[in-house]
Formats: structure tokens, C-alpha cells, sequence
């Protein structure tokens, strides 16, 4: 372990691997790790990298070296030293630059193609026996430690899915709650919004109605990413929430039908909500699918959902893709069936997991969530911070 060596870098850098040998040349080298691993290094990434005082402003942490304004670096020599940590020697044109490495810091940002899982986290994909064993954090642990705000932002990241219970339903408190993550993701519905059943409804949502799977906000760009929605009160005949994988859907859709999936994944929809005051649209795939074909994103949404523009040609097979999805979302297999009571507080990917509820009776009782919506961007790095004092609240 390095973490002596500054990186420039306040995350943990440390790591129990150690590197067993090296390989150089002029155009990079090749680290030879003791589980196995093999990370090739290219000399213009190491140069680029560099975290000592001429290449880091010291205070700001930013990269100053302009690696434009330099002849193409070729690598003279590079060793290890007796605390592992990697030196190497370049040579650009007539100048010479030493740059000094961290085992940490080169297992965390190394280039193998099996370090890839490591960055993504351990996503678990679920059906509906996630109900047996859904991740749940106490109210009282997240508000206090740093160990239970730390556990419910996992659950995020590996479920999609975590739910708070034992939330007083008071005022303020979804805000207490999400503040505590970072701050609220604003929408054409304000900071916060209350899901109750209206005379004059200008969404599904503020209906009885059953709501299909969904996933909110599709007629924007970029959707809201996180989801959290506590209920207040909850005395009425239905209204029972489901939520459902989105990925687990669409990985098993790809088995089955590839054709289906590439269409969904290639296709853009349209998607539209207008009122009185606004008139938000937006075009994007159904899948939206990355690098090495890892999921990024659901949108689906039959309520915002326009009128396909798209080749006639496709339309058809479209449609029929659109189906069979839904089809699949509608199999009991995925489902998850929850009856949130006052005081429990649900928090969800909306980029992966979709929602609804069964339809419910207003006049045999009171149904109130109020929602709101977080960033991915701040939900991430609250959990970085944590991970530099994770004994800190």
C-alpha cells in the first residue's frame, strides 16, 4: 500500500495488490499484478497523469500540464522501488519529466479490460422475489450515522431500490431526508409534489387510476435519477405500489428477442408533457445502452409517450417491440408488490427501476405521497466523501 505518495487525489487510493514485475518500452508499459491481472500503460496516458507540482496546481488539484504544448513523451526508463510505488522517466524532445506512481492510484485508473466490473459496482438485477429481502435501512441509522447514510446510497447503486422506514410525517421531512444526500433536483412540478388524487388532474399521477409501470419525466433530456417518494398518509382500499427492474427486463428481453432489443435500443420515441404552463419534449431510445453494451438507461412512459417519427418501414416492428417489452413488464415474475404505510420512505433509480401502483377507491379512505428527485451526480459523491471518513455523518 502507497497511500503516502500524493496523487493529488483526496479519495483512498490504497490497494492489497502489489505488482510483481514491469515492462517497458519506449511507447508504455506493462504492470504484472499478483492476482494475475496484466495492465498495459501507454507513455502518453502516464505523462498525462502526472500529479507532482508542475503538472497539478497544488491547491486546486487541477491538471496544468497541456499535454499539446509537448513533443509525444517516450518512456526512458521505469522501475519500482522498495515500497512499490512506480517511477518512470520521460523524454519529450529535449525534455526530461519524472513522474512517480502510487500502487493504489494505478490499480484504481489502470487500463485492463477486466477492471471494467469493478468500476461499475456490483449492480444485483432482481424479479419479484426482491420482496423477501429488500434492502431497508432505519430512519433513525440514516439520519445519525454515516454508516446508514452510506448503506441506503449502496442500495442505490446495487439494488435500484431501498426503502426508509420509520420517517416522521411531519413537515419538511422528505426534504430533511433527501438534503441529507444533496440538494433537490427541481422539475416542472416544483421541488417536491404531492401524489394525492385531484378534481382537476393535469398528470395520471393525481388521479385513483392504476398507473402502468413508468418511469418519470421520459419528455425530458435528461430525466430525473433518483426518485424518492414518502408516504403520509395511506387508509385507502388499494393503491398498492409496484416497481419493477427495468434492467433485469430489458437483459432478459435481449435473450429472448435480440431483434426487439435493438430496435428499442437503437429507435428513438417521442415523448411530450404540456399544461397550462409548459410544454417539455423529448426524443431518446427505450434502452439506452453504453459501452460494451452496459445499460444506461430505461424511458418508458405511456402517458408522455408522442407519436412515433420513425421510416414507415419500422413502425411496425416498433410497435411490436414496444409490446414486447411491455409484455414483459407486466409478467407477475418481475413485479414487486409494496404497501407503503405512513412513515416508510421509498428511493428508487429512475433511470432503471419503474413504478406504478394498483388503482385505488379515494372515497374509502386518504392516499398522500409527496415526492422529489435527487441527481446521480450528488448521490455519488456523497458516497465518495464518505469513503474518505466513512465514521463521519
Amino acid at each position: 500500500m502507497n497511500s503516502e505518495l500524493s496523487m493529488s487525489d483526496l479519495a483512498p487510493l490504497e490497494t492489497a495488490h502489489v505488482i510483481l514485475r514491469l515492462e517497458h518500452d519506449p511507447q508504455g508499459l506493462t504492470l504484472h499484478w499478483d492476482d494475475g491481472r496484466r495492465s498495459r500503460l501507454h507513455a502518453l496516458w502516464l505523462r498525462d497523469n502526472c500529479a507532482c507540482p508542475q503538472c497539478r496546481h497544488p491547491q486546486a488539484l487541477e491538471r496544468t500540464f497541456m499535454f499539446i504544448d509537448h513533443s509525444t513523451p517516450a518512456i526512458a526508463s521505469a522501475q519500482l522501488d522498495q515500497g512499490g510505488v512506480l517511477q518512470v522517466r520521460f523524454l519529450s524532445g529535449d525534455e526530461a519529466h519524472v513522474s512517480r506512481f502510487s500502487t493504489g492510484w494505478l490499480r484504481a485508473h489502470g487500463c485492463a479490460l477486466d477492471a471494467l466490473p469493478e468500476r461499475r459496482g456490483g449492480r444485483v438485477l432482481w424479479d419479484a422475489g426482491l420482496g423477501q429481502h429488500l434492502p431497508t435501512i432505519d430512519y433513525a441509522d440514516y439520519i445519525a450515522t454515516g454508516e446508514g447514510l452510506r448503506d441506503w446510497i449502496e442500495a442505490v447503486q446495487r439494488h435500484g431500490i431501498v426503502l426508509l422506514r420509520g420517517v416522521p410525517t411531519e413537515p419538511g421531512q422528505l426534504l430533511e431526508v433527501t438534503r441529507r444526500v444533496g440538494p433537490v433536483r427541481t422539475s416542472n412540478f416544483g421541488d417536491t409534489y404531492d401524489v394525492v388524487s385531484m378534481p382537476n388532474p393535469n398528470a395520471s399521477a393525481y388521479t385513483s387510476l392504476g398507473l402502468e409501470l413508468h418511469t418519470d419525466l421520459a419528455n425530458w433530456h435528461s430525466p430525473p435519477d433518483i426518485q424518492l417518494l414518502f408516504c403520509l398518509k395511506s387508509s385507502v382500499t388499494g393503491g398498492d405500489s409496484v416497481f419493477a427492474d427495468g434492467f433485469r427486463v430489458a437483459e432478459d428481453l435481449r435473450l429472448a428477442d435480440p431483434e426487439a432489443f435493438e430496435l428499442l435500443s437503437t429507435q428513438e420515441l417521442e415523448f411530450r408533457f404540456h399544461d397550462a404552463s409548459c410544454d417539455i419534449r423529448a426524443s431518446a431510445p427505450t434502452i439506452a445502452v453504453g459501452r460494451d453494451g452496459q445499460l444506461q438507461r430505461i424511458r418508458f412512459n405511456n402517458w408522455l409517450r408522442s407519436p412515433m417519427v420513425m421510416a414507415e418501414s419500422l413502425v411496425g416492428p416498433m410497435y411490436a417491440a414496444l409490446e414486447k417489452y411491455w409484455r414483459m413488464l407486466r409478467d407477475p415474475l418481475y413485479g414487486l408488490h409494496l404497501r407503503l404505510e405512513p412513515g416508510c420512505l421509498i428511493a428508487y433509480d429512475n433511470s432503471r427501476v419503474l413504478h406504478g401502483r394498483t388503482a385505488f377507491d379515494p372515497r374509502s379512505g386518504e392516499r398522500h405521497l409527496r415526492g422529489c428527485y435527487l441527481t446521480l451526480d450528488d448521490l455519488q459523491s456523497r458516497l465518495r466523501l464518505l469513503e474518505r471518513a466513512p465514521l463521519k455523518a
